[in-house]
């Protein structure tokens, strides 16, 4: 994989050439402030640049797999060193940087040949100084967070379609088998050689991922017997590592014209005992705003270990309970572990960023933007690695979860922005590589301060997920994203056009049970809202049950419980035990509290166990006209031209009378139910989606305890008693 990276270079050499009509003597100005004599910031020329899309030398894709650049000329110039990545990995790391080559100063175009199909790269340039590195130009493309415009992104386009003639099996810690089938079926002679109805392929490589890029290479160069027997067996391999297997046809001119379809295998390896990661903070760490947080940083460790062949993927990390830790990167999940604390009675608080991100202007009075970070599943592609990635299992446990500078729509002025922070709990990553995991669990943690979504997927790759748990979890004062109260849905399953892809299927085996949402805005609970032929084999089991969801999205109509309008043949949803919860602050708060439910409008086959669904009284209806499914302004479950109600509920296995939301025959108010159940705010005030979490204990009344509420033990279960919630 990497040899291929000299190739590029050799060929950056051979094919950059110049054109005297492109040398434009524009004086492009560079920041400098450091060294005001620097040489002048050249520029890619692209249509983020100004540059129309038909003009002759505008930078883009030429073919299917190469890539032209073009740049403007800078007076004096002494040459000029470009850098190519692919998108997601870093400039600065020698395994991740394709391209790192210096041009003359005549030369002002590169053709970048032969590279991964379907794959976005990002470029950046610098002018070089005869007088010394000191006065090169600042790098375009790079970034320092001043200049959004400055940078380069080019994809290439997608690879004819590719047979699949090789699968790893027999996996240990060690060593693997490799087989393949070269019988052709004659579909793919445009682009695959073939011999006596054979494909031909003379080698296969094992190369390190870029998990672990200084691992050996094992290249096998086939014999007629391998081809014969249909299978290699591979040993010497590093347990717990990553490798990426290809079959190749070296007759083939072009690098990944060669390949067939691509493996990428971990190694196993023996889970050793938890790791308790200690509290400590780090005296001379400047992020931690002149010591204002006592907390230790744990994004490294995490970070680390996902490229460390020494720990087996299921390792389990322990937080001390009660101590406070703090990310300041993304982690990338790209292998399966555990974090969870070491006192299940006692969580530990991690911030997913805290302080600001320009220390210099900021202070404890909120100057300067808040920095923000999220978990990502999987990871982007570095060279070479077009198979995916599968994760085992990813579990969270007995954690409070929050960000410590983040603000909201309505407390956004002080920071100078127009929405709220766009920070989430996960965020994929838009060129994540094909995802698979077997378990996410997320289990007894609370949930603070996440604005614009909660679990967000997105990009066009394969997303999978086995079995998706979410129990006993607290949600508070997230959201508020925007006026609408919108952002992305707590679960977002990546419902736009662009992250459409058939064969993914987060909603496999999805469970959401005994948590509390309170007055935390989204654009929906779960939503999946792609128009895709989904394959027969693909179901969803969706499973919500003993919730309680207070003033869950009112700020505006129609933000949906379940938006799955196109769902995939034969889908169960179970929908049973729920509490909802429309609140006000008093009498002089006369907002409208919307509320909606459900779009599912595909009925092949899909089951519906709806019931036992309650809501305490609206306060948007007049006394005297309370009814059973008050609590939904729109899209109620029981409409029958959509989710249960369909078709007067024939495909609910309740019934009916079960898809409404039950007010119940001895019915009650928030107050009535709940201690302290208002909003701290009102009309715009920046605490109007604020409660005090106390607050939502079940009153000890006589009224409380014949409740139908009561009774059944609607909701979620950690308010039935009086001890203190954790």
């Amino acid at each position: 994989m990497y040899k291929n990276k000299l190739y590029l270079l050799l060929l950056a050499a051979l094919t950059c050439f110049a054109y005297s009509s492109c040398s434009d003597d524009d004086t492009i100005s560079g920041e400098g402030e450091d060294n005001p004599y620097r040489e002048f910031m050249t520029m890619f020329r692209s249509e983020r640049n100004g540059i129309s899309t038909s003009d002759r030398y505008y930078s883009d894709v030429s073919g299917i797999n190469d890539i032209q650049l073009y740049w403007y000329g800078i007076n004096g110039a002494a040459g000029y060193r470009l850098k190519a990545i692919i998108q997601g990995r870093d400039f600065d790391n020698p395994y991740d940087c394709i391209v790192d080559t210096v041009v003359g100063p005549e030369c002002l175009s590169l053709k970048l040949e032969d590279l991964q199909y379907k794959t976005g790269y990002r470029f950046a340039i610098q002018t070089l100084s005869s007088r010394g590195e000191a006065y090169n130009s600042k790098w375009f493309g790079v970034g320092d967070g001043a200049h959004p415009d400055d940078y380069l992104n080019i994809t290439t386009l997608e690879r004819y379609d590719v047979p699949d003639v090789i699968w790893v099996e027999n996996i240990t810690q060690n060593s693997m088998r490799i087989s393949f089938n070269l019988i052709s079926d004659g579909n793919y002679k445009e682009h695959f050689e073939e011999e006596n109805g054979r494909y031909v392929m003379d080698q296969i490589k094992v190369e390190p991922s870029s998990d672990n890029p200084t691992l050996e290479s094992k290249i096998i160069n086939l014999t007629e017997a391998d081809k014969q027997r249909g299978y290699v067996d591979v040993d010497g391999l590093v347990e717990n590592a990553v490798y990426i297997v290809n079959g190749l046809n070296n007759k083939v001119k072009r690098y990944w014209d060669r390949l067939y379809n691509t493996n990428m295998v971990r190694m196993k390896g023996v889970v050793g005992e938890p790791i308790l990661i200690k509290h400590f903070v780090d005296p001379n760490d400047t992020i931690l705003a002149a010591k204002r947080l006592q907390a230790c940083r744990i994004d490294t460790i995490l970070r680390n270990y996902m490229s460390d062949n020494t720990l087996a993927e299921g390792t389990t990390f322990l937080l001390e309970g009660g101590k406070t830790y703090y990310l300041v990167n993304t982690v990338n999940m790209s292998k399966g572990f555990t974090l969870k604390s070491n006192d299940p009675n006692n969580r530990p608080t991690v911030y997913l960023g805290i302080g600001c991100f320009d220390l210099g202007k900021a202070n404890d009075d909120d100057k300067g933007d808040p920095s923000s970070c999220n978990f990502s599943f999987g990871r982007n592609a570095s060279n070479g690695e077009m198979g995916g990635i599968n994760v085992q299992s990813i579990i969270f446990q007995d954690i409070n979860f929050d960000c410590d500078k983040a603000y909201n729509y309505l407390t956004r002025e002080k920071w100078g922005k127009g929405s709220g922070l766009g920070n989430y709990f996960i965020n994929q990553s838009s060129q994540a590589m094909p995802f698979s995991l077997e378990t996410f669990e997320v289990r007894n943690c609370n949930f603070r301060n996440m604005i614009r979504g909660w679990i967000r997927f997105q990009g066009p790759n394969r997303k999978l997920v086995d079995k998706f748990i979410i129990d006993n979890c607290l949600f508070y004062d997230c959201g508020v994203y925007d006026n609408n109260g919108r952002g992305y849905s707590w679960i977002d399953g990546g419902s736009t056009a662009k992250d459409a892809n058939a064969n993914s299927n987060i909603f496999k085996d999805f469970s959401m049970t005994n948590c509390t949402f309170i007055n935390s805005p989204r654009h929906a609970m779960l939503s999946e809202n792609g128009n895709l032929a989904w394959p027969a084999s693909t179901t969803w089991k969706i499973r919500v049950e003993n919730n309680t969801f207070i003033n869950m999205s009112t700020r505006s109509k129609d933000r949906l419980m379940f938006e799955m309008r196109y769902a995939p043949a034969n889908s169960t949803f179970i929908c049973k035990n729920n509490l909802w919860v429309l609140t006000r602050k008093g009498d002089g708060d006369n907002r409208t509290l919307y509320n909606a439910g459900c779009r599912i409008e595909r009925f092949n086959g899909q089951v519906f166990d709806f019931a036992d669904n309650y809501s305490t009284l609206n306060p948007n209806i007049a006394a005297g006209k309370h009814k059973d499914d008050e609590i939904f302004t729109s899209y109620q479950f029981s409409a029958t031209n959509r989710g249960p109600g369909y078709q007067q509920g024939a495909q609910n296995i309740q019934g009916m009378d079960q898809t409404r939301i039950h007010i119940g025959t001895n019915t009650l108010t928030p107050e009535e139910l709940f201690v302290d159940p208002q909003p701290s705010g009102v009309n715009g005030e920046e605490n109007m989606h604020h409660h005090n979490i106390e607050g939502f204990r079940y009153k000890d009344t006589e009224k409380v305890r014949n409740s139908d509420i009561y009774k059944m033990k609607v909701g979620d279960p950690r308010w039935w008693t009086n001890g203190k919630i954790k």
